[in-house]
This record gives C-alpha cells, sequence and structure tokens, in this order.
C-alpha cells in the first residue's frame, strides 16, 4: 500500500520532470549554444592572458572564433533565429553580431567579453588594483568559470 501511495507523488513529478527536460531539449539549439560557447571561450581567453597562461588564452580564443563564426554564418542561413538568443546567450550579441563581415562583428563580440571579463579584475572598490593583484584575480576567476573545460 505504502509504494502506490509512493508512486502518487512519484510519478507526477517524473512527469513534470521529463516535460521540462524535452522543452530544455527543444529550446537547446545547437547554433544558440554556439554563441554561449563563443562569448564563455572569450572571456576566459582574456582572463588567461591576463594570468599569463598563453597556451590556454590561444587556444580559448581559437575555440571562441570557431564557435562565433559557426553561430554567425547559421544566423545568416537562417538556421538560428535571433529572437532564441536572449536567455541563451549574452542579449549583447546580438546587438553586436552585425556589421560588413563575420570578423568584424566576432572583433566587436571578442570586444566586448574582454571589457565583461575583466571589469572585476582591473578595478576593486573604485581603485585600480596592482599588476600582481590583477593577475591573481584573473587566475581565480579563471578556475571559479571553469574556464578549463570549455571547448575540451
Amino acid at each position: 500500500m505504502r509504494k502506490i501511495e509512493a508512486l502518487k507523488f512519484i510519478l507526477p513529478a517524473l512527469a513534470a520532470l521529463m516535460f521540462a527536460t524535452s522543452a530544455l531539449a527543444e529550446r537547446a539549439n545547437p547554433y544558440i549554444v554556439m554563441a554561449q560557447s563563443a562569448w564563455s571561450a572569450f572571456q576566459c581567453s582574456v582572463l588567461a592572458e591576463k594570468a599569463n597562461n598563453m597556451a590556454e588564452q590561444k587556444r580559448l580564443f581559437d575555440y571562441g572564433y570557431a564557435q562565433g563564426k559557426k553561430f554567425i554564418a547559421a544566423l545568416e542561413a537562417g538556421m538560428a533565429k535571433k529572437e532564441d538568443v536572449p536567455g541563451a546567450a549574452p542579449f549583447s550579441m546580438l546587438l553586436l553580431v552585425r556589421g560588413p563581415t563575420p570578423d568584424f562583428a566576432l572583433g566587436r563580440i571578442f570586444e566586448a567579453a574582454l571589457r565583461a571579463a575583466l571589469e572585476d579584475v582591473f578595478a576593486a572598490s573604485d581603485a585600480y588594483t596592482s599588476e600582481g593583484i590583477q593577475q591573481s584575480t584573473a587566475t581565480r576567476e579563471f578556475w571559479k568559470r571553469n574556464c578549463s573545460l570549455i571547448g575540451s
């Protein structure tokens, strides 16, 4: 009898979980994931550079660049929709993805990711920090964001 009562609670919860997973799978357009990956990889490449980890900087930049090119190509081909970006990838990507060429747009996106990533690294309490503290902060942020997992 207890098993039947337990099933009354478990089955609705399981159905809700399956519905949520299904809805997320539908929203997880692989091209939108590329936009997220490009943004994160660009931010992490900047942190890696500031942390003096040049091998990771290059790897992450190259990965972000490749993902960004694929995302922009998907937008141009209609395989990704701009209305899917807000909430799934940084909204600023929609504003910055315009330009005469994909490389131009990626440069704008990289610049915005750079500013966002280094905001806390360069300034703390409205006072500029020393180079050593900046490097330490960038290293800590690199590991906090799990940057080493991106693109691997």
